[in-house]
């Protein structure tokens, strides 16, 4: 799994139980809000620890902001007779690592605090997730570097009104959306997400004509 939102906490309690390994792309709350009561909720569970991987700067805010035992009990530690819940597991830009039959490789994205998108392989798909980002010179790089892609899941936060405030945060507009495009090849599809609920309607009329998906 990717980061752990929101829509993380909708899962059945069997559906969690079967989830051992998340991905997180940086430690905004949006992304990891759900956690802590994911990792309550695995306690006497078999083959704990749970896995949680991320930048060295997204666990170390982790572990000083939310299990630090003031605003949610330390999980990365036994609790009593109990294993420790999770196991946070460092990965730098660029490291690859071989999971369940998929190669991983997290890259840097341009975000208000260290952030990396994933590109995920698998025998017969290349899904490369950009997670919240800001166009740049290196995601155009690292895009046409990881083509060809057969799904790309990139945001599109504010509408282009709204230029500055995106700048400011390091989102995504519609025409700085296109401009990326158009300067990637080998995408079979685009998948366009993270759209604010207070612009989605314009978002979404914005978008309606492009050569992507809007989810």
């Amino acid at each position: 799994m990717i980061d752990a939102g929101t829509g993380l906490a909708t899962l059945s309690l069997s559906e969690m139980h079967r989830i051992r390994h998340i991905f997180l792309t940086h430690a905004h709350m949006d992304h990891i809000a759900a956690l802590p009561t994911f990792l309550s909720n695995q306690f006497e569970q078999p083959n704990l620890p749970v896995k949680v991987y991320g930048l060295a700067e997204t666990l170390q805010r982790l572990k000083r902001n939310i299990f630090n035992d003031e605003i949610w009990p330390d999980f990365t530690k036994a609790i009593g007779s109990a294993t420790a819940v999770v196991e946070l597991v460092e990965l730098k830009a660029g490291e690859r690592i071989e999971h369940e039959g998929m190669l991983i490789e997290p890259f840097a994205v341009q975000h208000k605090i260290p952030t990396v998108g994933y590109s995920v392989r698998s025998e017969h798909l290349h899904y490369v997730f950009c997670a919240d980002c800001t166009e740049s010179a290196q995601l155009v790089t690292d895009l046409n570097r990881l083509a060809p892609i057969d799904v790309l899941m990139i945001e599109c936060a504010f509408p282009d009104r709204l230029t500055e405030v995106a700048e400011k945060t390091q989102h995504m507009t519609p025409a700085m959306l296109q401009r990326t495009l158009l300067q990637v090849q080998d995408i079979k599809h685009v998948w366009v997400t993270h759209l604010k609920p207070s612009y989605e309607s314009e978002l979404r009329q914005t978008l309606s004509d492009g050569p992507w998906t809007i989810l």
